[in-house]
């Protein structure tokens, strides 16, 4: 019902057919690990040594993508490698790029896919499971230069909310989880200006003789709405609005009822998605801390606590409480950092004046990328505080391992 669905419907469907319809057994390959396969008998990758890029992926029957080692395997009769397993990770090669799959937080399951949609050595779509419950539940990518990004909030794999336009504010809505998206913003104001109220796949402003359910209709019930100050709370309430939404839709209830129902529901969603958008604000006290370096290795010491200067190894379990930043070890040639952080641009650590750090914009999403010596970079760490950060070298020290050392200050001291 839109260009941005068609596009995730297409994004899901190269994904997913890659990994589960050509390669059927990926997910268990990924979570036994490499010590459990025979080798293909083939000395792959050994002559190579350049990494992924645009068109190296042979569809697995070639390695000019470079990896080395007994890493390439194959459950198939031909013994051409089909899969590379590494720690916590694994590739499918496709005949653009690659597939990336991790296990994040080393609990033996896939919680994060990479693709890359365009073969030009960036990943520019992800799949993200960010409550390990082993469903999909946070989309993200990049489309002719622009960002969108899409939710699950009910639980079941589906997106419910997106931000097509990559502002901050959501502008489309699925509300009955099926798929299908019921509400969208065309103008970008943060109101609903399309509705399929009905859930029959069409907007109803597009079909004749309708009943339009605007907000305000029943404003003697949605004036008792009060938006509670915990985000759990706004949830819940959110969620059973919809449930008696839905619940009313299906019984054929009255318009009056049906009023009531969808003023609470418009007054719990705004309630909610006051909690829940693209971006968060930072405290920002003070000049810079100390100018300290550190080198964050893929391989070894791969993410820090900022505050502390505490570092934690890719055999630890890793969350956003333990650290604020951590090395990627994809398969390309540049370096690439995970965090909340965001691009100032061309500067310096030195040069950089602590009054022009923005205090909001960061994501509360995570995001990953690309860093370049020469720019300058912020990032809002799990406690709420700023670090701002700059690449000093790098160094790639495997087929997607990778040494990155960074020089960083703390805004407000430490």
């Amino acid at each position: 019902m839109g260009k941005f669905t068609t596009l995730l419907l297409i994004l899901i469907l190269l994904g997913a057919l890659y990994v589960y319809h050509t390669n059927p057994h990926i997910i268990d390959d990924l979570t036994r690990g490499p010590d459990n396969f025979g080798n293909s008998g083939n000395n792959y990758g050994n002559t190579h040594s350049s990494s992924p890029g645009p068109g190296t992926g042979g569809g697995g029957t070639s390695t000019s993508g470079g990896f080395k080692g007994s890493g390439w395997v194959s459950n198939g009769s031909s013994g051409s490698p089909e899969v590379y397993i590494g720690e916590g990770f694994a590739v499918v090669p496709t005949n653009l790029s690659y597939i990336l799959l991790k296990d994040r937080n080393k609990d033996g399951k896939i919680d994060a896919i990479y693709l890359d949609t365009t073969g030009d050595g960036n990943y520019d779509t992800a799949y993200l499971d960010e409550d390990y419950n082993g469903k999909t539940d946070t989309w993200r990518t990049t489309f002719n230069g622009v960002k969108s990004y899409a939710w699950d909030i009910t639980g079941d794999g589906i997106p419910d909310v997106y931000d097509s336009n990559g502002d901050g504010r959501i502008d489309a809505w699925d509300l009955n989880s099926d798929g299908v998206i019921d509400e969208r913003d065309v103008d970008y104001d943060g109101t609903p200006d399309l509705h399929d109220y009905d859930f029959d796949g069409v907007f109803d402003e597009f079909e004749g003789n309708v009943t339009s359910h605007q907000q305000g209709n029943g404003s003697e019930t949605s004036g008792t709405f009060t938006c509670p100050s915990s985000a759990d709370e706004a949830y819940r309430l959110y969620m059973n609005a919809y449930d008696n939404l839905v619940q009313l839709i299906n019984a054929n209830a009255s318009q009056e009822e049906l009023d009531e129902a969808y003023d609470e529901y418009y007054s719990a969603r705004e309630c909610y998605e006051s909690f829940s958008t693209n971006t968060t604000t930072a405290t920002s006290s003070g000049g810079f801390g100390e100018i300290k370096t550190v080198t964050l290795d893929t391989e070894g010491a791969m993410a820090i606590k900022f505050s502390t200067g505490e570092l934690k190894g890719s055999d630890q379990t890793l969350t956003w409480e333990d650290v604020d930043i951590m090395a990627e070890p994809w398969c390309v040639d540049y370096p690439a950092l995970l965090g909340h952080w965001i691009d100032l641009g061309e500067g310096s650590l030195d040069e950089l004046d602590p009054s022009e750090i923005p205090t909001s914009g960061y994501p509360t999403n995570e995001v990953s990328g690309e860093i370049k010596a020469g720019y300058v970079y912020v990032n809002r760490n799990s406690d709420g505080s700023l670090t701002a950060f700059e690449l000093v070298s790098h160094e790639k020290t495997g087929d997607c391992s990778h040494q990155i050392t960074i020089r960083y200050a703390n805004l407000g001291g430490g």
